[in-house]
């Protein structure tokens, strides 16, 4: 298996992870049993811990992340706008801003919530004010799945107003910014620091 050419969402053996690490694979078991690092149980017993869990434990513990799991740990990006012009001008900027993310835009917010819970991103930039399913209503049903709460939700609009912006955090969102976007600052308020280790 080409380690470096894995999904994040890949399943890796223990052993698998103990050799990416250097270590024994007592050890990996071991964060496993103890609850530090995330695993799943085969109906056999065995443990598959998902490369983006793995690297949010190294994160967590600030473990350099190996460079044979660069794709991994690549940071992953959804824009939500039903505005196709201002989507793919928005996705094309973060791309050439930054090679640490990987970016999905999509047009269409009920799609948009059914991705999201399979890609699992990092962030989720979403337009305020869409048909069908507003962003605030997507704000609300990303906090309540345990799939994507975690992740950094960004509520953007050509018509940001405080009011607008209140709505936006009181639905879940942690950051409510006026179009057009600096893709600079939204790196940083993504948390695309990862560059600097690599």
């Amino acid at each position: 298996m080409e380690i470096d050419t894995i999904a994040p969402e890949h399943l890796l053996t223990s052993s698998e992870v103990a050799c990416l690490l250097q270590v024994n694979a007592s050890s990996i078991k071991k964060w496993v049993d103890n609850g530090h690092l995330h695993a799943f149980r085969t109906p056999g017993g065995h443990r598959r811990i998902r490369a983006c869990d793995l690297i949010t434990f190294l994160d967590e513990h600030e473990i350099p992340v190996p460079s044979s799991l660069r794709a991994a740990a690549r940071r992953r990006v959804v824009i939500v706008d039903d505005d196709r012009v201002q989507l793919k001008a928005l996705a094309r900027r973060l791309r050439r801003a930054s090679d640490a993310i990987d970016v999905e835009a999509i047009d269409d917010p009920l799609g948009a919530l059914v991705r999201i819970g399979r890609v699992q991103p990092h962030a989720v930039i979403i337009d305020v004010l869409m048909p069908q399913l507003s962003g605030l209503e997507l704000c609300r049903a990303l906090r309540r799945s345990a799939d994507t709460r975690n992740a950094c939700v960004i509520a953007v609009s050509a018509s940001m107003t405080e009011v607008l912006a209140r709505d936006a955090t009181a639905a879940g969102a942690h950051h409510a910014l006026a179009k057009p976007l600096d893709p600079t600052f939204l790196l940083n308020e993504i948390g695309i620091a990862v560059e600097s280790r690599r």
